[in-house]
């Protein structure tokens, strides 16, 4: 009798275990699909932003500042905590995931990038960033580059894959999303236009499904829209 209860004990035991795993899953499925589609919100967002500024200025923002003809700026969307993983000073950072670890781009700061677009467009900007505060393989932050011929803006989208509009980073495991002008299209694999995205297909399939806790997503959202604001300096 006692080995009968042990081992329905014991098995009980396992069957919650196997459960709390399974939550565990689903909840991290669900978290990445809610964050996929909010950086596609905030893909159209930033983009949206830039596009206006041109329309305004007449340029894409820090294309006046590049140092020459050559060079390439580079900007990347993130919260001053999630800067730490691409900052060499940090504890916290993750050489793998900096692609700027060679100088190759003239980096522009995120407070710097909020200012300009700010002083564009003649109004506050609030300030949207991917949902997930630690990356897990792949970066959690979006990059803006501007060069003399254009801009380009991308963000992951793991749950996209590899389709027609979105392509595998550097390290061939994480998809992207790339938005550039029309005169960056034809060097970017797989980018399009704002208008071109906005209205393909299968971008509007990825924008159709419904968040499983977008109370959630808008949470950290308002969490982090002054960001490079309240932490400008640091």
């Amino acid at each position: 009798m006692l080995n009968q209860i042990g081992r329905g004990f014991g098995l009980s035991v396992l069957l919650g275990a196997l459960v709390s795993c399974q939550s565990l899953v689903d909840a991290d499925t669900a978290f990445h699909h809610d964050a996929d589609l909010a950086r596609l919100e905030h893909l159209e967002y930033w983009t949206g932003l830039i596009e206006e500024y041109d329309e305004e200025t007449g340029q894409f923002p820090f294309s006046s500042d590049l140092a020459n003809e050559e060079s390439i700026g580079l900007v990347r969307i993130a919260t001053v905590d999630q800067s730490k993983f691409f900052s060499p000073g940090s504890s916290q950072y993750v050489s793998e995931l900096d692609n700027n670890s060679t100088g190759r781009f003239q980096e522009f700061a995120m407070a710097d990038f909020v200012a300009e677009l700010e002083r564009g467009l003649g109004r506050t900007v609030e300030e949207k960033y991917d949902i997930q505060y630690a990356p897990s393989g792949s970066p959690v932050w979006y990059n803006y580059f501007v060069t003399d011929d254009g801009y380009l803006l991308w963000v992951t989208c793991i749950t996209c894959d590899v389709t027609l509009i979105s392509t595998l980073l550097f390290d061939g495991y994480t998809p992207t999303v790339n938005i550039t002008s029309h005169g960056m299209k034809d060097s970017v694999s797989k980018a399009l236009t704002r208008s071109e995205m906005l209205s393909h297909p299968v971008f509007l399939q990825w924008k159709s499904r419904p968040y499983v806790k977008e109370g959630f997503v808008r949470y950290r959202e308002q969490l982090h829209r002054n960001d490079s604001k309240e932490n400008r300096g640091l």
